[in-house]
């Protein structure tokens, strides 16, 4: 710890499957030095419904101090884990997160945002391209064995609107200049200045001012008590044949605004990665909309990103045993058992 204190051995379980075997071994190899790392392989659910403890979970659970996984399906494991301090949380969005069990059980819980941020900036523009391109038409067109030509237009020259200005936002301020396009970053501090690669930033209250010119909009925001989704207002004023990507939240749309937006013609195109709820219904209408890709929220999973979580955690249990501060905390950590100080 650097300021000779002695403390007690440091357990962390990988709680979740999503974490293969061989990433948790590279893990051990980057961890600070008496720090453990076992692992849960907690099968992965859309519903989150508390696990059940399988026998070779118990011993490694009852020594825990850090958690690994997803607190809102793994619960039962927090009950089972008297000497737990905090949770690294898999993912960046916290939302379902049962943040009351946790803080009242002097559970920390730290959000993993940043993790992913590159394959989900990487995932927008992708999916910007391929709407601006029609390359779902393209794909049908094959599966009919049918020879069509697609006029298109080219993102080059055009202007994008980034709402969002977090880790995935300002990646996504500088893909989105690299491709030529013009872009404004919506930000709830705007006094921040732009992003690299924006040129321009408006607060949220001046969305409707540069909506009218917006040929691309792209929504990387979370959610907070003060969210008000985009509805038929803002949809009302957005540019013509404008394409629409959200990779943030799904409750940053109103989705009834949405298909009407579509059904019209006014809306281009929409990629959908998040939904209103998830998995989306069979009966949603949303599944054929016209003009629109729906994907199963999946932006995040790269065939890295479980190796960006397990480094993450390495450098956060570094930083808890160090009394320093870890970017993304949601919840304060508990202290380092045997040590002098508070967690951040």
């Amino acid at each position: 710890m650097g300021d000779g204190t002695t403390v007690e051995p440091i357990h962390v379980i990988v709680a979740t499957a999503l974490i293969p075997p061989p990433v948790v071994e590279r893990m051990r190899g980057v961890m600070p030095d008496g720090v453990t790392v076992s692992h849960a392989p907690v099968p992965w659910n859309d519903t989150f419904a508390p696990a059940e403890i399988a026998a070779e979970w118990v011993e490694p659970l009852a020594v825990a101090h850090v958690l690994v996984g997803f607190p809102q399906q793994v619960l039962g494991l927090v009950g089972s884990a008297p000497a737990l301090r905090w949770v690294q949380y898999y993912g960046a969005g916290y939302e379902g997160a049962p943040l009351a069990e946790l803080g009242a059980a002097g559970i920390g819980l730290v959000s993993a945002a940043g993790a992913g941020a590159d394959g989900v900036a990487e995932f927008a523009v992708m999916a910007a391209l391929s709407l601006a391109r029609r390359a779902p038409e393209r794909f049908a067109a094959q599966q009919r064995r049918q020879w069509e030509r697609f006029t298109t237009s080219e993102l080059s020259g055009r202007r994008a609107t980034i709402l969002g200005a977090g880790e995935i936002g300002t990646r996504l301020c500088r893909m989105a200049a690299a491709l030529g396009l013009e872009v404004t970053c919506v930000r709830k501090r705007p006094e921040l200045g732009c992003p690299p690669g924006a040129t321009s930033v408006v607060g949220p209250r001046e969305i409707l001012t540069v909506f009218p010119e917006t040929d691309v909009l792209l929504l990387a925001a979370a959610l907070s008590d003060d969210t008000e989704p985009l509805g038929p207002e803002e949809f009302g004023v957005l540019k013509s044949g404008a394409l629409l990507v959200n990779v943030g939240r799904g409750g940053l749309i109103d989705h009834d605004a949405l298909l009407a937006a579509l059904d019209s013609g006014e809306l281009g195109g929409a990629w959908l990665d998040v939904l209103p709820e998830e998995p989306l219904p069979e009966t949603s209408p949303l599944w054929s909309a016209p003009r629109t890709v729906i994907s199963s929220h999946d932006a995040t999973a790269t065939v890295s990103y479980p190796w960006n979580v397990a480094k993450m955690t390495a450098r956060h249990v570094q930083r808890w045993l160090e009394g320093a501060p870890i970017t993304h905390t949601v919840l304060p950590l508990g202290p380092v058992p045997g040590g002098s100080f508070e967690g951040t």
